[in-house]
């Protein structure tokens, strides 16, 4: 959903204009770069959040003796 959202306000080719002028990519490639790099994006945050909900139990217990 947010690809969709994003490229319904910027078109492909003006955003490699701005950034990457002397690459000459077409339009369904700079379709295709940004699906996944909001993929990875997604995959991420997610293993961002993952990594937050473990439990600490596993991780604060007290030392030994």
């Amino acid at each position: 959903v947010t690809t969709m959202v994003f490229f319904a306000f910027v078109d492909p080719l003006e955003l490699r204009d701005i950034t990457f002028p002397g690459v000459e990519i077409g339009r369904e490639a700079g379709y295709t770069i940004a699906f996944f790099l909001f993929w990875m994006a997604t995959a991420g945050a997610s293993l961002f959040t993952w990594i937050l909900l473990r439990p600490a139990s596993r991780y604060n217990r007290p030392l030994g003796d």
